[in-house]
């Protein structure tokens, strides 16, 4: 005598059952991942402001001056050269081809990892445009808005900001941060008003993705033009206040 076993399927609840717990692990797991990403991200922006700050300070050591903001690609009567990435005109990424040749103090420009597309977005209140160029970190030197400083020379008109503009540093290098908006750190106390709100440090207590930027500071304590105090930085990351 034979027997012939019945084949069972899965009902419709044990079927939602298993796309409910799909469901949650996906909704737990997929946050973590995206966090995870960041927090890279973030570990691999402050390696590469570790070997700029190694860079320019070696660049100091052989020349006696920081490097100065105006890109030595830069076109006559402009700040910025073309980008060392895409070849577009008037890009932060030119202000590092001095740390590039004719003596390699890093082989090659680092691009910031949370730049989106080609170009990292700005404040846009001001004279500022939604897209300034930012294809990578940006770095800004005291000494260029000195009277007599590289600033000056090129566009003319008194330059006073010194380390107002850097942190009150003699330099920082500044990455957009996981909010993608490079707000150069913050400004001088009274500057754009969305550069100062989203140039904060980037604290991700706050959430993983909040405003504010990873800046680095180096040289100690910054110049100030003439007369002293006119402009102090919004973050004063050397003496570590807000302005």
């Amino acid at each position: 005598m034979t027997t012939k076993s019945a084949l069972k399927g899965f009902t419709l609840i044990e079927l939602l059952i298993v796309v409910a717990i799909i469901a949650i692990l996906a909704a737990i797991a997929v946050p973590n991942f995206l966090e995870a990403q960041v927090r890279a991200k973030v570990s691999r922006v402050k390696a590469d402001q570790r070997s700029l700050a190694t860079a320019i300070e070696a660049y100091r050591v052989d020349t006696n001056n920081y490097p100065t903001i105006v890109a030595v690609t830069a076109p006559s009567g402009q700040l910025n050269g073309p980008s060392v990435f895409t070849g577009a005109a008037g890009c932060v990424s030119s202000r590092f081809v001095c740390l590039t040749t004719p003596i390699s103090y890093i082989t090659s420009v680092f691009r910031d990892p949370f730049i989106t597309g080609d170009y990292a977005f700005s404040p846009s209140s001001g004279s500022r445009s939604p897209l300034d160029g930012y294809d990578t970190y940006d770095y800004v030197d005291a000494k260029s808005f000195l009277p007599g400083g590289s600033l000056e020379k090129r566009f003319g008109g008194s330059r006073t900001d010194g380390g107002a503009r850097c942190s009150g540093a003699d330099w920082h290098v500044v990455s957009a941060g996981p909010d993608g908006r490079n707000a150069f750190g913050g400004g001088y106390l009274g500057m754009d008003a969305s550069a100062n709100a989203l140039g904060c440090d980037y604290d991700p207590t706050n959430g993983t993705v909040s405003a504010g930027d990873v800046v680095r500071i180096g040289g100690g304590a910054g110049p100030y033009g003439p007369p002293l105090g006119t402009r102090v930085p919004k973050y004063d990351r050397v003496k570590n206040i807000i302005n």
